[in-house]
């Protein structure tokens, strides 16, 4: 799965409601966490990613479904535990790897 990265503006990642309703915004902190999520789509594999640019992510290889959830983005509502969520933050840093 190619990783695709866009560009996107506003204060926090957004969640599409049923279709005619306007994205809400989501808290990343609410994303599916715990040691178990977490390892479930290979996110510690990740770590050394943290605090790196976001531009990093276009050279590494990822096979496996990622998102990747900027200031402003819209985030998927299902949950899949190997996906890899890449929580970039407003400095366009790699700010959190999480799994779902």
């Amino acid at each position: 799965m190619p990783l695709t990265l866009a560009a996107a503006c506003g204060a926090a990642p957004a969640l599409r409601g049923p279709i005619g309703t306007p994205a809400q915004p989501v808290d990343v902190a609410v994303l599916p966490s715990g040691a178990a999520v977490e390892n479930s789509c290979g996110a510690q594999r990740h770590a050394s990613l943290l605090g790196k640019d976001a531009t990093v992510l276009e050279t590494v290889l990822i096979l496996g479904p990622v998102q990747v959830l900027r200031p402003g983005s819209i985030a998927a509502q299902d949950v899949q535990p190997d996906r890899i969520n890449f929580v970039i933050g407003s400095d366009n840093r790699i700010a959190n790897i999480t799994c779902g």
